[in-house]
């Protein structure tokens, strides 16, 4: 069984070792960074990345993505979230939890 040390290592990874995201929209992929790493009530580790792209009328976020300090890849996420236009932006998060079964 895994000790609270180890739960707590795992989560100290990610928010020393997650550099920054990328969001494709538009059929390309596009840097972004990551807002905020927090620790939530429950335990889980949520990583936040404000999204506002600069397109002219409606675009669809398609995917996201975590790249880790070495720029590898190391979450991906497919999503269909319309926007219209570049007054409007979503605030996505992604959050782990850690558990032994």
């Amino acid at each position: 069984m895994l000790t609270e040390r180890a739960f707590e290592s795992f989560k100290k990874f990610i928010e020393t070792n997650i550099a920054y995201a990328k969001v494709e929209y538009g059929g390309v992929l596009h840097k972004a960074s990551i807002q905020t790493k927090e620790r939530l009530k429950d335990g889980r580790v949520a990583l936040s990345i404000s999204i506002t792209p600069e397109v002219s009328g409606t675009t669809t976020i398609t995917k996201i993505q975590l790249y880790d300090i070495s720029n590898q890849l190391w979450a991906e996420k497919s999503e269909s979230i319309k926007l219209k236009g570049v007054q409007e932006g979503v605030l996505y998060r992604f959050s782990f939890n850690f558990k032994e079964e």
